[in-house]
């Protein structure tokens, strides 16, 4: 017998991010996103005072390369 708790569904916060019901929930996941990226990017760099984070790195290349593509089309 399946029990009530064990029936939900859990989205992820990438399923969130892309399929969220409106454009606020996706907005929140990905702030949300972005808290909790920067925060384990400070955890890496605490730990081993590295301070290239690779999950960092591709999200900071893609903020990069929209901002450019905006300077150009301005």
């Amino acid at each position: 017998m399946i029990k009530r708790e064990d029936s939900r569904q859990v989205r992820t916060l990438k399923y969130l991010r892309e399929r969220g019901s409106t454009a606020t929930d996706r907005e929140f996941a990905d702030d949300l996103y972005n808290d909790i990226l920067f925060t384990l990017w400070k955890r890496h760099v605490m730990q081993t005072g590295e301070t290239y984070y690779p999950p960092m790195q591709k999200e900071l290349l893609i903020e990069f390369e929209l901002l450019e593509e905006e300077e150009i089309a301005d």
